[in-house]
């Protein structure tokens, strides 16, 4: 009996547990986060601007409580948001940069806190910066990175919030428990907003990026009150950094610290608006942005948090001060990293040249106060002295990862090596205008320009190895192979205390420039050097068997490939052209599928495994992986050169003479298309094409490797008939 009172006892309690458990989930708000990128707080209505409309965020903004006074971690976007999703500083999450830092998988998120209390998690972002494989994916169900083909690296606002409208209609986002963070990149340069707001604000653009935001922001949340989310969900709203437009001599954001580039908008909408209306003044960072969801959700914060809730902290506290820092002057630049705390009266800003500013009578911070108030100073220096600031641990680089944000404007050519004097960032704006420009240039493919503006950074300082191989890269694509070898020497020359990995870069860059000069010998001598020094690296061995592969030596091509412990999807590929060029078909197969497994989108691997279809007799399956390649790369001349061979397999003429002639449009060195071209020309009866084709072949196709093919090109000119004179047509020729 006594048994049978403790059971009813126990499941009494039970009962009550979860019936507490339950009302606390019932209780829980759906949760929207929503970054604009690049946003001002001072360009907002809201903060008081007259120079834009934003009627979605000023609705918002009346709805909610706004805080006058926050502040971002980082200027950049990686970080910042590496701030906002995890709550602790840039030095305990460990992202200190947008290249070469991976959020840590061992470290909790807002999405990972959130789905362990229930929510179903959805993300969906606007930047190629913010891509799933920098960590901030962790806990999402849906983190949407897609970006359409014409432009890869960044997608309007209206597409991104589609992605979340979708979600929101399908079963997995039905429901009330819902995470839903929304990332627009407008107000990002280059600024070029859509109509009409491009028209509305053409003399201010990044006015016009904004409208086109909030317009973006509307949409999204007219999308939250038709599911009936608006009025019961919690919703924050930011920006993870400010923008410079000159107003301390930086024209976008990432170098300094001022209050342009790291004073944010921060809008907190509670369920049914309580508290709306509310204006808070005291100084609050984005680091708080976690633990003030999780006090407002009920869920426990993920781990220790360096944020606090801004919501439980006692109104008009004026004491606490929020830390900034940059290290992007350091790792991208060679100059010296900034860190800062601000307070409800000073900003202090330690550099090569500390910097104070008097936010109370100087808001736009135009009087350093450094040299004659010592005293705030001392008590500023010995806070951030007190932060154990960690180093900053950055992981490999890729070229493409450089190109593709370069592409975005993010800039990166020198990384200072430790313990030297650097110099103070705003002691070099004006070197950044040109560093800017020669980006620009390089991205927009106006080589001719590019020579000249690298030759002036680089009379300026010779020991910026990017400089060095962005003029050497415009040589290439001038087909200037032996000038490019000859920029190379000289930076790898100019250059002896850039990192190891930049330096095995350019041994590689410079082997290519000079077999592609015709000096094979001296390309694998400088390869064979790097592997037998300090530049040794998987690359320089990928590179090696990549050159003794095409020299018909496949077999040390093997040889010299990294093992398997430290091949990546490069060394995967190369093995895999070894193989086949040994006859090793099924073990190149596995080769190309390992390199496919690892990177699944690099339009190289695919063009290498349609050859290898190619090889095994099946022309639709090479056709498939060729059209797999034009997606990720579209227009690549020899890309399209290989399609025709299958295409012509497959007996279709037409698409055969599309690709070929496209391919040789594209790039005139494509002298194996050409000779097709000319030869399926005079197949489908198009004579004049041919002899077109035929005369270019040989008077441009190098008689080196081309000697056979040009002979028969000159016997297959004689064949063709004289062609018809001009200004007669074939009936009066023939009187």
């Amino acid at each position: 009996m006594r048994a049978a009172r403790f059971s009813g006892l126990l499941v009494a309690i039970l009962a009550i547990v979860s019936v507490a458990g339950a009302c606390r989930r019932a209780e829980s708000p759906p949760v929207v986060l929503i970054s604009i990128d690049t946003l001002r707080a001072d360009h907002l209505p809201a903060y008081g601007y007259r120079g834009v409309e934003t009627p979605a965020l000023d609705a918002l903004a009346r709805d909610a409580i706004v805080f006058e006074n926050a502040y971002c971690q980082v200027p950049l976007t990686l970080p910042s948001h590496a701030v906002i999703l995890t709550g602790r500083a840039p030095y305990r999450n460990g992202v200190r940069d947008n290249l070469g830092f991976r959020l840590d998988p061992s470290i909790p998120t807002l999405a990972s806190m959130l789905k362990s209390a229930g929510y179903a998690t959805a993300a969906a972002v606007s930047t190629l910066a913010l891509r799933g494989d920098r960590g901030l994916d962790a806990g999402f169900d849906l983190y949407d990175d897609r970006f359409p083909r014409d432009s890869p690296d960044e997608r309007p606002g209206t597409a991104t919030v589609k992605v979340l409208e979708d979600w929101m209609g399908s079963a997995a986002g039905s429901g009330n428990r819902v995470l839903l963070f929304l990332h627009l990149y407008e107000p990002h340069a280059p600024y070029a907003p859509p109509e009409p707001f491009r028209s509305r604000y053409a003399s201010r653009l990044y006015d016009g990026e904004i409208a086109a935001a909030d317009a973006a922001v509307g949409r999204f949340l007219d999308a939250l009150r038709r599911r009936r989310l608006y009025d019961r969900a919690l919703i924050v709203f930011l920006s993870d950094h400010g923008e410079g437009l000159g107003d301390h001599g930086e024209d976008e954001h990432g170098v300094l610290l001022n209050r342009e580039s790291i004073r944010v908008p921060l809008f907190v909408k509670l369920p049914g608006s309580r508290r709306k209306g509310e204006r808070i003044a005291r100084p609050v960072g984005l680091v708080d942005v976690l633990p003030t969801i999780a006090a407002r959700t009920g869920a426990p914060p993920p781990g220790p948090v360096d944020g606090v809730d801004l919501l439980a902290e006692p109104r008009g506290a004026a004491g606490r001060r929020i830390y900034a820092e940059t290290l992007y002057p350091r790792l991208a630049l060679g100059w010296s990293e900034l860190y800062s705390l601000v307070d409800s009266r000073y900003q202090f800003v330690e550099a090569p040249r500390p910097e104070l500013y008097d936010l109370v009578a100087d808001p736009a911070e135009r009087q350093n106060l450094a040299p004659t108030r010592p005293d705030p100073i001392r008590s500023l220096r010995a806070e951030l002295a007190r932060i154990p600031r960690s180093e900053a641990n950055r992981g490999p680089v890729s070229a493409e990862e450089v190109r593709k944000l370069g592409a975005l404007g993010y800039i990166s050519v020198s990384n200072a090596p430790p313990g030297r004097a650097l110099p103070d960032p705003k002691d070099r704006l004006a070197t950044l205008k040109k560093y800017k420009k020669l980006f620009e240039l390089f991205y927009a493919r106006q080589d001719t320009r590019v020579l000249p503006a690298a030759a002036e950074i680089l009379a300026e300082d010779p020991a910026i190895l990017s400089v060095w191989r962005m003029r050497a890269t415009s040589r290439e694509r001038l087909g200037d192979p032996r000038g490019a070898a000859a920029d190379l020497e000289s930076a790898l020359a100019s250059c002896p205390d850039a990192a190891p990995e930049e330096r095995s870069a350019t041994v590689e860059q410079l082997a290519a420039d000079l077999a592609r000069s015709g000096d094979r010998g001296r390309a694998e001598k400088v390869l064979r050097d790097a592997i037998s020094g300090p530049l040794a690296s998987p690359g320089v061995r990928t590179a090696l068997a990549r050159l003794l592969t095409e020299s018909g030596r496949s077999a040390e091509a093997l040889d010299v490939l990294p093992p398997g412990a430290a091949a990546d999807s490069s060394a995967d590929d190369a093995r895999g052209v070894a193989l086949a060029e040994t006859g090793r078909l099924p073990e190149a197969r596995a080769a190309f599928d390992a390199a496919l497994q690892r990177d699944p989108g690099n339009a190289s691997i695919l063009l290498h495994r349609g050859m290898l279809a190619l090889r095994e007799r099946d022309p639709a399956a090479a056709r498939g992986w060729f059209e797999k390649a034009l997606a990720a790369e579209p227009d690549a001349p020899g890309t399209l050169s290989a399609l025709g061979l299958a295409q012509v397999q497959l007996n279709d003429a037409e698409g055969a003479y599309a690709s070929w002639s496209r391919a040789v449009a594209r790039d005139p060195s494509q002298f194996d298309a050409l000779f097709n071209l000319a030869l399926l020309a005079g197949r489908m009866g198009k004579t004049e094409d041919a002899r077109h084709a035929l005369e270019r072949f040989v008077a441009t196709a190098p008689a080196s490797r081309y000697r056979d093919k040009i002979a028969q090109a000159r016997q297959l000119l004689e064949s063709l008939p004289a062609p018809a004179a001009p200004g007669r047509n074939a009936s009066s020729g023939a009187r």
